[in-house]
């Protein structure tokens, strides 16, 4: 039986200042800045254990760390992988955002018991809103309950700079005439109806022409997978209307695992990002 969850929105208020024209201008403020890390895709073949270089990365030393799915081999099963990854990643801190891939499935519940969050939710900081979507849900389609938050979410949105979507599968490859045909070379799971696969979906019909006018609105509009590593360490794709397609994951015990670095320019709302090889992070 499919458990239902409650919408859940957290918004966070920020303080403005201004100043009157006639007044003299303030001395130029150094630019504040945040780093955020995204890595996904650290599952070993045996629990509780992720990557071993991944183990090691100082995760506190980031101001956010956004997880792209599939953290171990099988995530949920049980308390002991669950305590293992809560103490690396800090599953329940509101900075931690999780978007689950098919290896975190097992027990949606005892997920829910660690980070006090539903699988999809939304989040809004410095700036930036955030979607994480289940892309484990009705086959990588978005549809009721996630349906309406993704709806509220992007038809509301008016004073962020950035719109960040995270999710494990690469549900933008399919039906994208330039995207498609990569399907087989690019994510773990292929095209197909598993639940693994990137299955037939409604990104385009549904998804896409709502993040075209939040774009329209001036607001940079980003989406982050997490479903590779076996054949690519890191992808980059901007459509031709100007939305960027990222995502980024590692293959256990290869020396070119890469994680996706960003770098927040609050004071002059910037969103640079770079992959890194994570030995070197």
């Amino acid at each position: 039986m499919k458990i239902k969850w409650s919408i859940l929105f957290i918004s966070l208020v920020s303080l403005g200042s201004s100043c009157n024209k006639n007044e003299t201008p303030s001395p130029e403020v150094d630019p504040i800045q945040k780093n955020y890390i995204h890595i996904s895709h650290t599952r070993t073949g045996i629990n509780p254990n992720m990557d071993s270089i991944a183990e090691l990365i100082e995760y506190k030393k980031f101001d956010m760390v956004w997880l792209g799915g599939d953290m171990a081999n099988l995530t949920s099963q049980d308390d002991e992988t669950m305590y293992h990854i809560d103490s690396i990643l800090g599953l329940g801190n509101f900075n931690t955002l999780w978007s689950l891939g098919n290896h975190d499935y097992s027990d949606l519940v005892r997920i829910q018991s660690f980070t006090n969050r539903p699988p999809y939710y939304s989040y809004n900081k410095d700036g930036i809103t955030y979607i994480v979507l289940d892309t484990q849900d009705s086959l990588s389609n978005i549809v009721g309950f996630q349906k309406e938050l993704f709806d509220h979410v992007v038809d509301t949105i008016n004073k962020s700079s950035h719109l960040v979507i995270l999710h494990h599968k690469l549900i933008w490859m399919y039906n994208n005439p330039d995207l498609e045909p990569q399907i087989d070379s690019i994510p773990n799971g292929g095209f197909g109806d598993c639940f693994f696969c990137i299955n037939p979906n409604n990104f385009y019909t549904d998804l896409y022409p709502k993040l075209l006018e939040v774009k329209r609105r001036g607001i940079e509009v980003i989406c982050i997978g997490g479903d590779i590593g076996f054949n690519a360490k890191e992808f980059h794709y901007t459509t031709k209307e100007g939305l960027h397609f990222l995502a980024s994951g590692i293959s256990a015990g290869s020396h070119e695992n890469k994680a996706l670095i960003f770098k927040h320019d609050i004071t002059n709302k910037r969103l640079t990002w770079e992959f890194k090889l994570i030995s070197g992070i």
